[in-house]
């Protein structure tokens, strides 16, 4: 391999914004030199804990030269104090990155037998802003409570921080460019096997991806709102622009919390295969539809602008 010695390639790797593509392309090309982290708990619940990954991989951390995997934190570093960090991510608009993936789940519940659900409860069961969570969560590694108690503009400037420390941010669009960057040190091919299981899942499932134009008018304005601090993330690190960030109040992540516990029961529930065998999916789906209309009335999810700021 080409790359400095003593360097560690960082890739944190955020859900559906095209990491499968590189991680396997890491580990086809470095072998047991690519560390792809596993969870530290498989039947505890994470979000009581702060670091999330399994710190014991099955190779010496003197042969790794890259790591990376969903639940990859900053402590990763640590376990190798002498190693010059190269951190990289890649983002993508956060409106087309929900949806793909709630296509990517409804044909995974499909192929394993169970029943798709409407969009409108994989929205109200969703958690606000899922990459900066996603961030706060996994790479910061941040338990719910401490989460829980910062502001929205504690968060972006807490994100701001951390995102300033990596090497490269690209765009979905540019994940080519990341692979060919990182190889071209590695002293492997540049070009990577395109990793799209969706295309292989809609043709074994006969699912039809939905796009925002399948979306309601009210669907869309709910989608929005709760992105607008994963939209800023990817406008201002991901193309480089002059993103704003409005005002929010401090309690909009708690009432969304709060708001998406009825409807995360309930697509388990809709989503069983003994539920699929009693309803056909069109089914399945009207009566999801109602019950993510029902967590409405318990609370608001929309977030509501502070004219104090936050």
């Amino acid at each position: 391999m080409n790359d400095s010695k003593g360097s560690l390639r960082v890739f944190v790797h955020v859900p559906k914004c095209g990491g499968r593509t590189v991680q396997q392309h890491l580990a086809r090309h470095l072998g047991p030199c690519f560390w792809s982290v596993d969870k530290r708990f498989h039947h505890l619940p994470l979000e009581l804990f702060g670091r999330k990954f399994d710190r014991s991989p099955a190779v010496p951390l003197g042969t790794i030269v890259a790591v990376s995997g969903h639940f990859l934190g900053r402590s990763v570093e640590s376990l190798f104090p002498d190693r010059k960090i190269l951190r990289t991510m890649i983002l993508r608009e956060p409106e087309a990155q929900v949806l793909s993936w709630y296509n990517f789940r409804m044909m995974r519940y499909m192929t394993a037998g169970q029943s798709p659900y409407s969009f409108r409860l994989f929205l109200r069961s969703m958690q606000a802003d899922p990459v900066a969570h996603f961030l706060l969560e996994r790479w910061l590694e941040l338990p719910w409570l401490r989460i829980a108690a910062l502001s929205p503009a504690d968060k972006r400037q807490l994100l701001d921080a951390t995102l300033e420390q990596f090497d490269v941010i690209d765009d979905i669009a540019k994940t080519d460019e990341v692979i060919a960057w990182h190889s071209a040190a590695l002293g492997i091919p540049q070009q990577a096997i395109r990793a799209n299981d969706s295309q292989e899942l809609a043709r074994q499932t006969g699912w039809r991806p939905i796009g925002l134009e399948d979306l309601s008018q009210s669907e869309r304005e709910d989608l929005s709102g709760s992105l607008r601090l994963d939209t800023y993330l990817w406008r201002k690190w991901a193309l480089k622009e002059d993103a704003a960030f409005g005002p929010m109040t401090n309690s909009f992540f708690i009432r969304k919390e709060l708001s998406r516990m009825m409807p995360q029961v309930w697509r388990r529930v809709v989503r069983s295969r003994t539920f699929g065998r009693m309803l056909n999916r069109n089914g399945a789906i009207r009566m999801a539809d109602k019950a993510a209309s029902v967590s409405l009335a318990v609370l608001p999810s929309g977030p509501t602008a502070n004219p104090k700021g936050s």
